[in-house]
């Protein structure tokens, strides 16, 4: 096959190369309402910084110091117990505030002991009415939007409350401090109870009666509960700072916390625990929490304070 000849690929092109010679675009030129424009001097490249203000910081300032008595380790909580139970509470700055009342009942804070009856009654209101929970008790400014009640103590001072019945929390296990805390031997075994009085009587109920159980659309049974005593973290008591006290979910912060895991209700509707609208009474009343050791793993009494 012959090749085509070169002057007829010329010949082609020949209409397109007349069309840019008569339109200019061969030789660009500054457009003729430009040729007396005179256009703004380039900025001198640290123009910008030259104008910046030197910004000084303040000098670091160091936090105040914390308070003698303030716990910073769990052997710090047992210690304070051990010394309100012998009858002479620590005084020094940051202690909790605990109160003798006789030989068997103290007041820690707004917790009252007694050590006698080996229970512990604390004020809360009702939080919620409907809703999804994830926690049974948070204290004030902490997770209320999955909640049932709002409870008025300090999470610590429950903490030190249960020691003084003679409880035992769980122990976690060092080894995991860059993970999720894995506990190796569980604490005491709880029952919990909300009195209320209502119409003129006085009520009271299982904790467990104000929630439903999503899954079996229902209330659930007497639970299980646990004295889990919250973590220490940079030397404080951890349900301090994050207010969560009483857990329906897995959670190392708080003080005591349900056995088991019904699953997430933010994962579905047939998962986890929300508010028994239909049980539990008005937003807003008062309420004791009184927590008890089951029945089953009550020690004897303990002796009196001398």
């Amino acid at each position: 096959m012959s090749r085509p000849y070169r002057g007829a690929r010329a010949h082609r092109l020949a209409p397109f190369l007349a069309l840019l010679v008569i339109s200019g675009c061969t030789s660009p030129e500054t457009p003729p309402a430009w040729k007396h424009h005179a256009f703004d001097a380039a900025p001198p490249h640290d123009a910008g910084r030259a104008r910046r203000k030197k910004i000084v910081l303040p000098p670091p300032m160091m936090p105040p110091p914390r308070p003698a008595g303030e716990p910073r380790t769990p052997e710090d909580l047992s210690r304070l117990s051990q010394q309100a139970a012998s009858g002479q509470p620590a005084d020094q700055p940051g202690a909790p505030p605990i109160q003798r009342i006789d030989e068997f009942r103290l007041r820690v804070g707004q917790v009252f002991v007694d050590r006698k009856a080996r229970k512990v009654e604390m004020p809360a209101r009702v939080n919620m009415t409907e809703g999804i929970l994830e926690y049974y008790a948070v204290g004030s400014n902490g997770k209320l939007h999955e909640s049932v009640l709002e409870l008025l103590p300090e999470p610590s001072h429950l903490h030190l409350a249960l020691l003084l019945i003679g409880l035992e929390p769980t122990v976690w296990d060092p080894a995991t401090v860059d993970q999720m805390p894995k506990a190796k031997t569980l604490g005491s075994p709880l029952e919990l109870w909300v009195e209320w009085d209502a119409d003129g009587e006085h009520h009271r109920a299982r904790a467990e009666s104000w929630l439903y159980n999503r899954g079996v659309k229902a209330a659930p049974t007497a639970q299980a509960w646990v004295f889990q005593g919250s973590t220490f973290w940079n030397n404080r008591y951890a349900a301090d700072t994050d207010r969560s006290v009483i857990g329906l979910i897995p959670d190392s912060q708080t003080v005591i916390n349900i056995v088991g895991d019904i699953g997430n209700p933010y994962r579905g509707d047939a998962q986890g625990y929300e508010v028994y609208t239909a049980k539990i009474p008005p937003k807003g009343t008062s309420v004791t929490v009184v927590i008890e050791p089951r029945a089953a793993e009550a020690p004897a009494t303990p002796p009196p304070a001398p």
